[in-house]
């Protein structure tokens, strides 16, 4: 079976402590038993997005300041489209499959994953080098240190979502083995709690202290506040329990955990895991998730000994001017993280990146 959207199913406007009604409340079965959330590219749109790139490798535009109105694609845009509403109004995922990145060269690859991104949002910078493409490989990083984003480890990390309205991935080279991307839906996860332990929920639409990792904007403290379900104009908005929470802890204005509050994250953790969805990355697949409804992870991974066959994603940070609504404190979350510099810069490698 095709792609099939899941967009404009029945919602009901989310109430905090209720029960959510949404689309994106998918279960791990359902996208066992069908594939029909996978949009396989097409020789033709293969054709399209490949002479697009070629015209824009012509022109010499550098990779950051490609826009939406670079990239035209008479037939994809429409796709792209689709997909747009089917993460802001359905399952809040898409995996599109197929752009044939062995073939192409590093810039082509690039430059084809940001240009789809250009219909969906505006890339923000993913950490304080300003970096506008990232990329998620192993160069030895120790995830347990307080200052080490986990994209730069082989190390299985927790479920979080990404400072975004939207975070993509292209897998131009897999890992040796493991390194499984893993999703879930934060809808489903509310509602489990919600209906197994209602004391706990009680604890998680309350506000928790968030660490900016080391990447703070200037005049903020070292933390930020907000639920990790929040709730604003009739939308639930989930922020991943993950080590940004926990690496707070310690911090001076920061409250210890209460007892409560720790069985509610440990409870939140229990019940991801058993809703999750392990998916297949192939090379040339591109994941794109919804952060305010889809949690993501990974499972740790082997990679190969050649450098060239190493685990290799490429991964963009989108904001969309038109997104769901959020908190205020987290709409300047998820607006990029201040590039230390103020220089905003598209990189091939992460080599080139450090």
């Amino acid at each position: 079976m095709g792609y099939a959207p899941r967009a404009n199913r029945d919602r009901m406007p989310a109430v905090p402590m209720q029960p959510i009604v949404d689309p994106a409340g998918w279960t791990a079965r359902e996208l066992s038993l069908d594939d029909d959330w996978i949009y396989t590219l097409s020789n033709a749109d293969c054709d399209e997005i490949l002479a697009t790139v070629d015209a824009i490798e012509k022109r010499g535009l550098d990779i950051k300041d490609i826009g939406r109105d670079d990239f035209i694609l008479p037939k994809v845009a429409g796709i792209m489209a689709d997909l747009r509403d089917e993460l802001l109004n359905g399952r809040g995922f898409v995996l599109i499959r197929g752009l044939p990145v062995a073939h192409m060269t590093r810039a082509q690859s690039a430059i084809a994953y940001w240009g789809l991104g250009a219909h969906l949002g505006r890339a923000v910078s993913q950490n304080g080098k300003g970096h506008l493409l990232g990329h998620v490989k192993d160069v030895g990083g120790d995830y347990g240190d307080a200052n080490t984003r986990g994209y730069l480890t082989n190390a299985h990390m927790g479920f979080h979502s990404d400072r975004c309205d939207y975070v993509g991935l292209l897998c131009l080279q897999p890992s040796k083995s493991g390194g499984e991307s893993r999703i879930a839906s934060a809808v489903t996860q509310y509602n489990e709690i919600l209906a197994r332990r209602p004391d706990l929920m009680e604890e998680l639409v309350k506000d928790y202290c968030w660490s900016w990792v080391g990447e703070i904007p200037p005049g903020e403290l070292p933390y930020y506040r907000m639920p990790v379900f929040s709730f604003q104009d009739g939308f639930m908005c989930v922020r991943g329990v993950s080590t940004q929470i926990f690496k707070s802890q310690g911090m001076a204005g920061v409250p210890d955990f209460t007892e409560k509050q720790i069985e509610a994250l440990e409870f939140y953790k229990t019940i991801v895991e058993e809703i999750a969805f392990d998916m297949e990355f192939r090379q040339g697949d591109i994941q794109i998730l919804h952060n305010h409804v889809t949690l993501h992870s990974r499972r740790g991974f082997t990679d190969w000994p050649e450098p060239e066959r190493k685990r290799h994603l490429l991964r963009l940070w989108l904001y969309d001017e038109g997104g769901r609504a959020v908190l205020p404190v987290y709409r300047k979350v998820i607006s990029g993280i201040h590039a230390d510099s103020g220089v905003l810069i598209a990189p091939l490698d992460v080599e080139e990146a450090a």
